[in-house]
């Protein structure tokens, strides 16, 4: 096991490995950790006297292949407690959820978090709120108590608002890849640029010149494409020094494809995360195209425009219907049909942590396992690529 690297070592986990950010309560929406959750192959929690992984003993490597925050919460098993108290301390600051009344501990790269409304939830750094009960006259004896207060299960814009207005430290939940709730609100201007761009890429009739001229009229788009195609993450053998010739030597799809990408990921209204989610689903889906036997560029496609949504605050459908794409893209995206929409769903499941409809998915769940680390992997080297 020595030899094996790091990220392929947290893949031999024969269970579910879930990820899901926590946000700070401010208006930049930055992710302040990440929440690890390790669970058995049906998506329930492991039993307290559970084996130890092979990884526990390098969890301080493994950690940096899926996590680019230095704050981590996991949710294991107690038989996993006392490894992970013994790891020398590193760059990571790992929060350990119990039950109960949280462990003294004297090293300052560990601490604890604990569940309001269970018993004897004192003596942790965080405590975890269910957002059903964030109410006002709780908020204030906890806070005497715990030093951040991190509500759970927030998975809509009204319940971050919630979360803000309490004054909480730190939410986690879905409600970030959700539309907001905004009546006749007009598409702003850059969303708006960004969807003529967007219609031009995703021409069926566009030839491979006007494909170029598209892209090099904007001129920060062709040079990040440039960029992030001659970088390492590509791999290339040589250089490539023009859009015409990526076009020649990567293929028409695949630069409509991360022409795309790109266009998205310049949203700066949004948070980060967003972008993440995107690239995530899109490289989740293209990952499951093989097991579908479809084609790899339209899966990419679906899993990214997925998240237009959210990214714009307009319903998907309204979008959709002003971009040219393929009718199959189209049911994927707006009915979950077809091949493509079947894989698009198995994507949203697992991000959502669905697990019994994951368990009802043609696919094993242990592939669905493979592809969702590869993604989020995959995803923090691109993102960290982008931001270089």
């Amino acid at each position: 096991m020595e030899d094996i690297a790091p990220f392929e070592l947290l893949k031999t986990y024969p269970g579910i490995i879930y990820r899901q950010p926590i946000f700070a309560v401010n208006g930049q929406m930055d992710v302040d950790a990440y929440h690890l959750t390790f669970l058995d192959k049906t998506g329930q929690a492991l039993a307290d006297d559970s084996e130890k992984p092979t990884f526990l003993e390098q969890i301080n490597t493994v950690l940096p292949t899926i996590c680019d925050q230095k704050n981590i919460l996991l949710s294991v098993p107690q038989s996993w407690h006392e490894a992970l108290s013994q790891q020398p301390s590193s760059t990571f600051k790992l929060r350990l959820d119990v039950k109960g009344q949280a462990p003294n501990t004297d090293k300052s790269t560990l601490s604890y978090a604990t569940h309001a409304g269970q018993q004897n939830s004192s003596g942790s750094e965080m405590l975890l709120i269910d957002l059903k009960l964030v109410e006002e006259n709780a908020v204030t004896e906890w806070r005497n108590s715990h030093n951040l207060l991190c509500a759970t299960n927030v998975n809509s814009h009204n319940g971050y608002n919630v979360c803000k207005a309490q004054h909480l430290d730190l939410v986690q939940g879905q409600f970030y890849t959700q539309a907001a709730a905004t009546k006749n609100k007009k598409i702003s201007p850059s969303s708006q640029t960004l969807l003529e761009l967007l219609v031009k890429l995703q021409d069926q009739e566009v030839d491979p010149a006007d494909l170029a001229e598209t892209i090099n009229q904007d001129v920060t788009l062709s040079y990040k494409l440039l960029r992030l195609i001659n970088s390492a993450f590509f791999g290339l053998p040589k250089e490539i020094e023009s859009i015409k010739q990526a076009i020649v030597m990567l293929g028409q799809n695949k630069i409509k494809t991360w022409a795309s990408l790109l266009s998205l990921s310049g949203l700066d209204d949004k948070p980060n995360e967003l972008r993440i989610v995107a690239m995530t689903r899109a490289r989740m889906t293209e990952l499951l195209a093989k097991y579908y036997k479809g084609q790899a560029e339209t899966y990419f496609a679906a899993g990214l425009f997925s998240t237009l949504d959210a990214l714009m605050d307009k319903p998907l459908s309204s979008i959709i219907e002003r971009l040219p794409l393929s009718d199959e893209l189209n049911q994927a995206l707006l009915n979950r049909a077809g091949a493509t929409g079947h894989a698009l769903q198995d994507v949203l499941n697992y991000e959502n942590g669905d697990w019994a409809a994951v368990s009802q998915s043609p696919i094993p769940v242990e592939i669905l396992v493979r592809a969702y680390l590869d993604a989020i992997h995959w995803s923090k080297e691109l993102n960290a690529q982008l931001h270089d």
